[in-house]
């Protein structure tokens, strides 16, 4: 099984490492002064804003229909969610009962899906999302990539 997580993106900026979007912005915040973490560079590829718009939608939805669950909602079960809807998650099914015991959540990284069906799957998400929240999905998309810069 896959854990898609929201990249922690940084840009090189006078020889420092400068956040450019909410999940690395987070990470730095926790960190307290003096802190010493280790950190794994690796250059981008594909379409890295697509990918951190698709993170703040989600960020988005949840701001808007929080009191729509019980219990903590977060961003990754709503991704695990949009998987199953999308029938990209495969059911885990019991032999013996025939009953779904789990699913397994491919990757929409960049290592494991190419760039067309992840555009295709991120509009097909905006669109469920949308509905949800009773917006456009070309509102609710406009929206995040500003919030995502």
């Amino acid at each position: 099984m896959a854990d898609d997580v929201e990249p922690l993106l940084f840009k090189v900026t006078l020889g420092n490492l400068r956040p450019l979007n909410g999940a690395a912005s987070d990470a730095l915040k926790a960190l307290t002064d003096g802190s010493m973490v280790r950190v794994e560079i690796k250059r981008t590829q594909g379409n890295i804003k697509r990918m951190g718009w698709y993170w703040v939608m989600l960020k988005i939805v949840l701001e808007n229909i929080s009191d729509a669950f019980e219990g903590g909602m977060t961003t990754r079960m709503l991704h695990k969610w949009l998987l199953r809807k999308s029938g990209h998650a495969k059911p885990v099914v019991s032999r013996k009962t025939g009953e779904v015991i789990d699913y397994e959540y491919p990757s929409i990284s960049f290592a494991n899906m190419p760039e067309h069906q992840r555009a295709e799957y991120v509009d097909d998400a905006a669109a469920v999302l949308a509905k949800a929240l009773g917006v456009e999905p070309q509102v609710l998309m406009e929206e995040s990539k500003q919030r995502a810069g």
